[in-house]
């Protein structure tokens, strides 16, 4: 009885272990609605098939996210015809985020995930994540943890697909 337990456990943390989590490079980025601050329903995902497209998940409260968004702004200027940039931040609160992107202003949109649906769907357990989706919606790359935007080149971003 007792190895009929152990092994059934042991198949139970292999399966686990192997389970997929969240959206991974490969997988098709599913068509998500997005919010505004005050929860109005301002966008959705299928607006930005056509191009590259790097969904960053961040926080205000996030240091890594403070340093990352500057660099990836510069680089969405840069790059703007053949890229868009949302960001979706995962704040409890929307004046939060009204206020750091009022005192850093950005060129790109970005949208509240209000309660964290988003988050919770995509598995989100690092700030900043990011997701970088080609022009069909494809997931090219999935990244935990802040990027260098200022090292990277839309060529760089081409050369996923």
């Amino acid at each position: 009885m007792k190895k009929s337990i152990f092994v059934l456990l042991l198949l139970v943390s292999v399966l686990s272990f192997c389970a997929k989590e969240g959206l991974e490079t490969g997988d098709v980025f599913p068509i998500i609605n997005l919010y505004n601050t005050k929860g109005e329903l301002k966008s959705s995902s299928e607006k930005y098939l056509g191009k590259i497209t790097i969904y960053n998940f961040g926080a205000t409260w996030c240091p890594p996210c403070k340093i990352e968004k500057p660099l990836l702004n510069k680089f969405y200027k840069e790059n703007k015809k053949k890229v868009n940039v949302v960001s979706i931040m995962i704040d409890n609160d929307g004046e939060s985020i009204d206020k750091f992107f009022i005192e850093n202003p950005m060129d790109f949109l970005h949208f509240f995930d209000k309660r964290q649906v988003l988050s919770r769907k995509f598995v989100i357990r690092v700030v900043p994540t990011t997701y970088i989706v080609d022009a069909d919606g494809i997931i090219l790359e999935r990244v935990h943890g802040a990027l260098d935007w200022s090292l990277l080149k839309i060529e760089d971003l081409e050369a996923l697909r």
